[in-house]
């Protein structure tokens, strides 16, 4: 009876710890997300500024 007990509470644990880490990984990847884009934005706009450097015709 003790041991099926003990087993339970460690199940438990490991539930309550998987819905933890999955909650705090849902939650960043919300709130962090137009933080995201806006950079991957901003690295798009670096990169094509570069590339129009690279190709303007300058004697």
């Amino acid at each position: 009876m003790r041991k099926n007990l003990l087993a339970r509470v460690r199940r438990g644990q490991s539930m309550v710890e998987y819905v933890v880490v999955s909650a705090g990984f849902l939650g960043f990847g919300v709130l962090g997300w137009p933080f995201l884009t806006g950079l991957i934005n901003a690295l798009h706009r670096y990169f094509q500024s570069i590339y129009y450097v690279i190709q303007s015709p300058v004697p």
